[in-house]
């Protein structure tokens, strides 16, 4: 079954609602200044920030690819919710009092003043942008294949109504547009993924026979305590992953750290934080849910079990195309939620991008720090267009590129965050490494783990999924809407996984004994090796040229108990190069040396010319003439 004209209703009025929000907010900040285009003159409300940011990150790929997850793999990447948490408290606590009372448009402003570089400030950039530009261009492709399935139409027109929806608003709304549209699209993605939920329970028996058949088909696991860090999944591994996913996405990238900026107090940005972590905990564990009310509804006759089935996420397509569509309007909703978790993603990177290429490369030219703010404000709205469109024509080449190039680009992209929080947690955390010693961590961090992606994508396999069952299958168990379906997805390989490599990729090493080295630890790891790379760096290079004194740092650009504990270690404060200190003590014994000799050789001198003064009968110094 397809979409019916209810269906079809719900979901246009969806895009047009979308977009006439950003058409409002356009018309009544027409008179915005460029600060108040980006951040919202820093005066928006903690709510709406909270729920922009809550589905910021939360793509089409995030629903259907994690309802996968634990359809195929069970509930044991549940647990990165906990880590998801703690990293939530930490930005809270530790990095927005000292970021946000700079009240800085670009976050990777705070490093070109924590360690004054302007350079180092510009490469963070450089970093944000290639990688927000191509993520841009992978969020509008693999919907668009789960989209076609729903709507019928063309995957390059699912990419242009998208890609151009969310430019118009973004351009003629600026940070609000894309904020208030972001609470609406919020409300959608619940409502959709509710619809799964709750239809699906009530059709198997309730919730709790869901969760009966989801333990009784080992997909309930929580407590795999094992250390081993090869292995996919563990307790400790979940944790790891969403306490560094998170650092990534809500601390230090500009996308995320933009919403928090736009409040007037460290206080309300505090609550921005507190109030998404609620949502984002609440829409996570209905997009969880989900997957489960799936797997109860095919788990006597599981789709993945036939032959050629490899994305999960397909099954979520699958069921609500032959489930939801018997209720009117419940189909259209769900499409509604992922054309909703496309568009509020993309616009998030489109305002991220603009504010970046503004604040760090455009305004600080003198030719363009002379624009009034209607110049300013215009060629923002351009930026934001020509973003856009770099994203719709990135979405189209990527639409024409093989799977395991994507796989590959996106595995990397999420290797970089690593280098990224350990150059953050160098300038808050230790105020002693110097810039040598944070840029040389940086950039070593970033090449390491490249080669560390690279060499996973090349040796690690997918794990084979846990148990499925065809025992209830029959020739008509399934109408042939839904063979054609499962045939069509199949096809067109939906790419779940590498558009959310930290939440969905499901690699394992291969089990020749060559390849469990350091190819075969776990992706859940990366980040976090990239973060101990960048650190242990940065503090080698900076023991070889040099500590910061205190006049180098400003102590309001450093974790308040860090700069105490550097105040009172008097031995890391100012400390020269070692290497310096030996050439200086060799320069030293050199001079004395020389010294010395010129001594003994003025003492010869002098005992030979006071003998030569006792043969002649003369004095030193006087003036032989011939006479006395």
């Amino acid at each position: 079954m397809g979409l019916g004209i209810v269906d079809i209703l719900f979901l246009t009025l969806s895009v047009l609602v979308s977009a006439v929000i950003g058409l409002y907010q356009g018309y009544v900040g027409r008179r915005a200044t460029p600060e108040g285009y980006l951040m919202g003159s820093r005066k928006m409300k903690p709510i709406p920030l909270a729920m922009s940011m809550m589905v910021g990150t939360v793509s089409a790929i995030t629903i259907m690819g994690n309802a996968g997850e634990m359809y195929a793999y069970g509930t044991q990447l549940w647990v990165m919710d906990l880590g998801i948490m703690l990293a939530l408290v930490i930005i809270a606590k530790v990095m927005i009092p000292i970021i946000h009372p700079m009240e800085v448009v670009s976050l990777y402003e705070y490093i070109e003043k924590r360690f004054n570089a302007k350079w180092l400030r510009q490469a963070t950039v450089v970093l944000q942008l290639v990688g927000g530009y191509f993520f841009m261009g992978f969020l509008l492709y693999p919907p668009s294949i789960a989209l076609q399935a729903f709507t019928g139409l063309d995957i390059l027109l699912n990419i242009f109504i998208m890609g151009a929806t969310c430019t118009l608003y973004s351009a003629i709304g600026g940070v609000k547009a894309v904020v208030y549209t972001d609470v609406f699209q919020a409300v959608v993605m619940v409502v959709g993924v509710f619809a799964i939920v709750i239809i699906g329970s009530n059709n198997v028996g309730g919730l709790d026979v869901v969760w009966d058949i989801a333990y009784h088909h080992n997909r309930t696991e929580f407590f795999n305590m094992d250390f081993d860090p090869y292995q996919r999944h563990s307790f400790w591994l979940c944790i790891i992953l969403g306490f560094f996913f998170t650092l990534g996405t809500y601390g230090v990238n500009q996308s995320q750290t933009q919403r928090f900026f736009s409040t007037k107090s460290v206080q309300d940005a505090q609550r921005v934080i507190y109030y998404a972590a609620v949502g984002m905990v609440f829409l996570r564990a209905l997009i969880h849910l989900a997957g489960l009310v799936i797997y109860a509804h095919f788990y006597e006759c599981d789709p993945l079990a036939r032959p050629g089935a490899e994305e999960p996420a397909y099954v979520v397509i699958l069921y609500v195309l032959t489930v939801l569509t018997r209720v009117p309007g419940l189909a259209g909703i769900f499409v509604a939620a992922i054309y909703a978790a496309v568009l509020s993603s993309v616009s998030t990177q489109l305002n991220s991008m603009t504010a970046l290429l503004w604040a760090d490369f455009l305004k600080p030219h003198p030719f363009f720090a002379s624009f009034t703010d209607v110049k300013a404000g215009a060629l923002q709205k351009i930026i934001v267009s020509f973003s856009g469109i770099v994203a719709i024509v990135l979405g189209l080449v990527v639409s024409k590129l093989g799977r395991s190039f994507l796989r590959a680009l996106f595995a990397i992209t999420g290797a970089l965050s690593g280098p990224l929080i350990g150059l953050f947690i160098v300038a808050l955390f230790l105020p002693w490494v110097n810039l040598k010693g944070a840029s040389s961590g940086f950039f070593i961090s970033i090449v390491l783990s490249i080669w560390l992606a690279i060499g996973q994508l090349q040796s690690q396999t997918q794990e084979p999924f846990l148990t499925m069952s065809q025992d209830g299958c029959s020739s008509n168990t399934t109408d042939s809407a839904a063979n054609t379906t499962t045939q069509t997805v199949t096809e067109s390989t939906v790419t779940a996984d590498p558009v959310t490599d930290v939440i969905t990729e499901v690699l394992l090493p291969d089990e020749d004994d060559s390849v469990r080295g350091i190819y075969g630890i776990s992706y859940c790891l990366n980040s976090f090796l990239g973060v101990v790379i960048c650190m242990v760096v940065a503090i080698v290079v900076t023991a070889a040229t040099g500590t910061n004194s205190l006049e180098d740092v400003d102590e309001h650009l450093v974790n308040g108990s860090a700069w105490r504990l550097f105040k009172k270690l008097t031995v890391l404060q100012g400390r020269g190069s070692p290497m310096e200190k030996v050439l200086q003590r060799s320069t030293s014994s050199h001079k004395e040396e020389n010294g010395k000799g010129d001594t003994r050789v003025g003492n010869s001198e002098e005992v030979a010319e006071r003998d030569v003064c006792r043969r002649t009968g003369t004095r030193k110094n006087n003036i032989v003439d011939g006479s006395v």
